[in-house]
């Protein structure tokens, strides 16, 4: 845990989204500060792991391919927060 902090420690002052995922929290940082509409993929910080963000075929998925609902869910909470 105290390297992925180190390595992103400049970040951590940023803005925190919640996200509630089938009954279950979340809290996200992005680990990104230059969000564009023709991104493809971007890095945050979701509980604590450093996750991947891609987006495939019009989807956003995580990089390790699961839960692609709740990485559709939480680009949508950036995507609103940016005006994407």
């Amino acid at each position: 845990m105290f390297d992925t902090i180190g390595q992103f420690e400049e970040q951590f002052n940023k803005q925190v989204f919640r996200i509630t995922f089938k009954n279950r929290d979340f809290q996200v940082v992005l680990l990104k500060r230059d969000l564009t509409k023709n991104m493809s993929e971007f890095q945050i910080l979701l509980d604590g792991l450093v996750q991947k963000l891609k987006k495939e075929n019009g989807k956003w998925n995580f990089e390790h391919g699961e839960d692609q609902d709740l990485a559709e869910d939480i680009f949508r909470q950036v995507a609103l927060r940016y005006r994407l």
